[in-house]
């Protein structure tokens, strides 16, 4: 009986111990983002805007532009060179997103289509329609899943404005169109928040002449949406939500912020009126921010210039649209107004 007590003692000492390590275990700070890229910027050779950009790999970058040049409309990286294959396809292509290098969507700026590549084409797989809505304009596409992700946009309202919200769920191998009763503006992002497993999404509402143009964050659970923070859309006040390691991140103005127990908590405030809205990054010390005249580096403790745009003075800016980030490189579309030049910078840590 001794030896089954003694037994017993130990089986529950090592049980304590274990259940008391794994209680104490947390994950660790990520380290201060690097800062010593060598930069490199390609000129795309297209009518419009390259506007967004996705890659499963540094040597497997897309970017796409909304052009009305339908044989370039949708470009490739490499490794080395950008490339098209002037295939013409009839689509505008606003929204991308993929899961693989064999696994890619993208959305158009019109006509609700959805087309994949699967590795080695691309194909039209579908074409959105709501009941009451002439034209669905794709405005992003987000997800952690090829089997679960989101289609997000909007269509015109009686006065011709995209604010009739659309939010479209691609799960069980259906295009489910959600309810957005009491939405009004076009659903510029939407993604799911790892840490309360909640999801968050941005609005613009186009005002004309009733209203103030406005942008505006809400929180979607249990089938409802629930409206968190709104402000004007313009420079200083205007609001956004970006993805950063599997967290959502909050744009208030000049403020950046998490969602933690269902309250904003200050991540860092901007001093620097510069700001331009639109962050991207790897993690709490490793943030990339636009401004009017260049792009800006956090790494937890201070913020830096990685590179000021060529024409910093320009009005209306020069502007970075989107970013795909890699552990050693990155890549930015950017479009220059006064040159109507579009960009790709590409930065390489030494």
């Amino acid at each position: 009986m001794k030896v089954l007590k003694i037994i017993a003692t130990l089986i529950t000492g090592i049980l304590l111990t274990i259940t008391s390590c794994k209680e104490s275990i947390t994950e660790p700070e990520p380290q201060p983002g690097r800062r010593d890229y060598i930069w490199t910027v390609d000129t795309l050779d297209i009518f419009y805007l390259s506007n967004k950009i996705w890659g499963s790999s540094s040597t497997n970058v897309w970017s796409i532009n909304m052009s009305p040049d339908f044989y370039h409309s949708i470009w490739h990286f490499d490794g080395n060179t950008w490339s098209t294959d002037e295939v013409f396809r009839l689509v505008s292509p606003h929204a991308l997103w993929g899961f693989s290098a064999t696994n890619i969507y993208l959305g158009g700026s019109s006509g609700g289509k959805i087309w994949r590549f699967d590795g080695s084409s691309w194909k039209q797989i579908t074409e959105l329609k709501k009941e009451g809505l002439d034209d669905i304009a794709i405005e992003n596409i987000w997800g952690d899943s090829p089997d679960d992700f989101y289609v997000v946009g909007s269509g015109p309202d009686n006065r011709g404005y995209f604010n009739q919200s659309i939010i479209v769920h691609f799960t069980n191998k259906n295009w489910n169109i959600l309810n957005t009763n009491g939405l009004i503006g076009d659903v510029v992002h939407l993604y799911k928040n790892s840490p309360d497993n909640k999801i968050y999404l941005r609005l613009t509402k186009i005002g004309g002449t009733e209203s103030v143009d406005s942008t505006i964050i809400y929180e979607y659970t249990k089938g409802k949406y629930n409206r968190l923070y709104s402000s004007e859309y313009t420079k200083g006040l205007q609001a956004d939500i970006s993805i950063i390691n599997d967290e959502v991140y909050f744009i208030l103005g000049n403020e950046i912020a998490r969602r933690v127990n269902d309250q904003f908590q200050t991540v860092l405030i901007i001093s620097n009126s510069n700001f331009y809205h639109r962050i991207w990054g790897r993690n709490s010390k490793d943030i990339f921010l636009l401004m009017t005249d260049g792009l800006v580096h956090y790494n937890g403790s201070d913020m830096e210039y990685l590179f000021h745009f060529s024409h910093p003075n320009d009005t209306p800016w020069t502007q970075i649209f989107d970013a795909a980030i890699f552990k050693n490189e990155v890549f930015f579309t950017v479009y220059e107004p006064t040159t109507n030049l579009k960009l790709i910078y590409h930065g390489k840590l030494e």
